[in-house]
């Protein structure tokens, strides 16, 4: 997949080299391209334009905003928003259906979404999008229909996985071969991933539990069940694991109210801990969470009561009061709603930062539970990914 042509960039692009796969992940590849790899047809709509304006390279890292056409770069340091990258997709996807991530050299970006030709059908597609020129290509047709609502980069940054209904999609990023879908069966609709930083595992958040998935041999494991039913607002990070790699925590509603829970799993056994709740400062429905940058904390973003929680991981059994979102900062022209979607943690002392769903991402401060000043990005955000610098 050649780079676009730079214009109006001050770096050089950098072209995806070779396969997309490390060695720990050359069996998967294997596996799964040879079926799909002359399979990669794409939606014929055009490539978007080049976002005019020059990026200065002291910039520091840079995080993005996904919403349903366009994507928002977002100065972490400065919290100074760039002008939406518009996404070549027909139609307008569900609110929320839709995930971004980035390759681990800040070249690229993959949005998973939908596009809807007049009179066609309603085709899942991964939009690559070249950061350097500020440039989204020609979509990626993806096999399989529903939820597309997480992606993920494996390690080394050659192969995309992406979510398309109850299927595991991989994309060569240099080629943009599709390969076979690995499908996790009925009732396991994939709500959201979490790649292990330390192995080429992969955990899939599914209702009820978390499938591990080996990619080096491109198999689903027997699930970890959790119990806890998926948010009703669709967030590709409901799922994350620890710097080490030897817990994974996992949010949703759960037993025997069905309030807000989180639980831990132990990654090597799969064994589940006991699950801690929100139920004394009200219903809960947690959509996303994050760990803070020394994992001593985990943020829960709640979409029922617009607050965070915070849940020591050296007290997991007692979460502390929720923090309030501030109101307001919305206008007329915004979609979706205003709840929190998802939080993520930028890279270094960046911050953390909140997808409200009404056009603004808020930065927080969870060591004084305060907020800065919303920063505004494209209209109908729900999925964002914290960076560095293309």
């Amino acid at each position: 997949m050649e780079p676009p042509t730079r214009r109006n960039r001050t770096r050089r692009a950098t072209q995806a080299r070779g396969s997309l796969t490390t060695p720990s992940t050359a069996v998967l590849v294997a596996v799964l391209v040879a079926a799909g790899a002359s399979g990669c047809s794409v939606v014929a709509t055009p490539d978007s334009p080049t976002v005019a304006g020059v990026r200065p390279d002291a910039i520091g890292p840079v995080g993005y905003v996904a919403c349903p056409n366009a994507l928002t770069p977002v100065e972490l340091r400065s919290r100074t928003p760039e002008a939406p990258i518009a996404l070549p997709v027909a139609g307008t996807p569900p609110l929320g259906d839709f995930a971004v991530t980035t390759t681990p050299d800040g070249h690229w970006a993959f949005v998973v979404t939908q596009s809807t030709p007049p009179g066609g059908p309603t085709t899942n597609v991964l939009v690559p999008v070249d950061l350097t020129s500020q440039r989204a290509l020609s979509p990626i047709a993806l096999p399989g229909h529903g939820s597309t609502s997480a992606v993920v980069v494996m390690h080394g940054g050659r192969t995309v996985l992406a979510a398309s209904g109850t299927t595991i999609v991989p994309v060569d990023v240099a080629t943009r071969a599709v390969g076979r879908p690995l499908d996790l069966g009925v009732g396991r609709t994939v709500a959201g991933m979490a790649l292990s930083p330390t192995s080429s595992t992969l955990f899939v958040l599914v209702n009820d539990g978390v499938v591990p998935v080996d990619t080096a041999t491109a198999t689903a494991g027997a699930p970890f069940v959790t119990g806890l039913t998926v948010s009703s607002v669709s967030s590709p990070h409901g799922i994350v694991t620890s710097a080490d790699g030897t817990t994974l925590y996992v949010a949703g509603q759960g037993p025997p109210d069905y309030g807000g829970r989180v639980v831990p799993i132990t990654t090597s056994t799969g064994a589940v801990g006991a699950a801690t709740g929100f139920d004394r400062f009200g219903i809960a429905d947690p959509a996303a969470l994050a760990l803070t940058p020394d994992g001593s904390q985990l943020l829960v973003a709640d979409s029922a009561d617009n607050w965070i929680d915070t849940v020591p991981v050296a007290d997991f059994a007692n979460p502390l009061p929720p923090v309030r979102l501030p109101t307001g900062g919305a206008t007329a022209a915004d979609s979706g709603t205003n709840h929190p979607t998802d939080i993520v943690t930028g890279p270094g002392d960046t911050g953390v930062f909140v997808v409200t769903g009404l056009g603004t991402v808020l930065p927080y401060d969870p060591a004084h539970g305060t907020f800065g000043p919303p920063i505004r990005v494209c209209s109908g955000a729900s999925s964002m990914t914290a960076g560095g610098t293309p």
